[in-house]
């Protein structure tokens, strides 16, 4: 018994303060616990688990659109132009900002600030062309179109079970009123 008693001497002993930052620490904890069992609860009665043999919902569907619609997940065409539409924005974004940058970096020449000013206004002109080019092919029946002008070319892309004649000859004359390219440098891409 004795060399158990001078075993526990041996040993460092600790002594519990409750401080404050054990106090915070621990109400952080309990409310930590708390919110992840509301969270439970929560997914649990809103349908997103597995209920009466129905699978869980999927992360992109959509449920209940509209007058109680199912309707499908996009299709991956409507996936595509929704990416390209988002890059588009993007890249446009991001020449416009650079050309204001440069624009109102204050060491530019009047000489720079002209080609500056003439590059800005060659942008927005390819944009408001690019949106009426596409709204007026919407209006004649495609689905969904996308439309990028460059100097002197022009890509069509546009989403079709299948491009007619007709179709085709929609989308030169809606482009060639707009803006002036030659033939050989339009190019039509279908997505189906």
């Amino acid at each position: 018994m004795n060399k158990v008693k001078r075993f526990f001497k041996r040993l460092p002993r600790f002594s519990f303060v409750l401080g404050k930052k054990q106090i915070i620490i621990g109400a952080l904890v309990v409310v930590l616990g708390g919110a992840v069992y509301i969270n439970y609860l929560y997914a649990n009665s809103s349908g997103l688990t597995e209920d009466k043999g129905k699978a869980a919902a999927s992360y992109g569907e959509e449920k209940l659109v509209s007058g109680g619609k199912i309707e499908a997940n996009l299709s991956t065409a409507d996936a595509y132009f929704a990416q390209a539409r988002i890059d588009k924005q993007a890249s446009r974004d991001e020449a416009k900002e650079f050309l204001s940058t440069m624009y109102g970096g204050g060491d530019a020449t009047g000489e720079e600030m002209a080609v500056f000013a003439a590059n800005a206004e060659v942008l927005s002109g390819y944009m408001e062309s690019e949106t009426r080019i596409e709204t007026v092919l919407k209006a004649q029946g495609f689905d969904d179109v996308l439309c990028y002008l460059s100097n002197g070319g022009a890509n069509i892309i546009v989403k079709t079970d299948g491009l007619t004649p007709e179709g085709a000859a929609k989308i030169k004359n809606a482009l060639l009123t707009e803006v002036d390219v030659s033939a050989e440098n339009i190019t039509v891409v279908e997505i189906r």
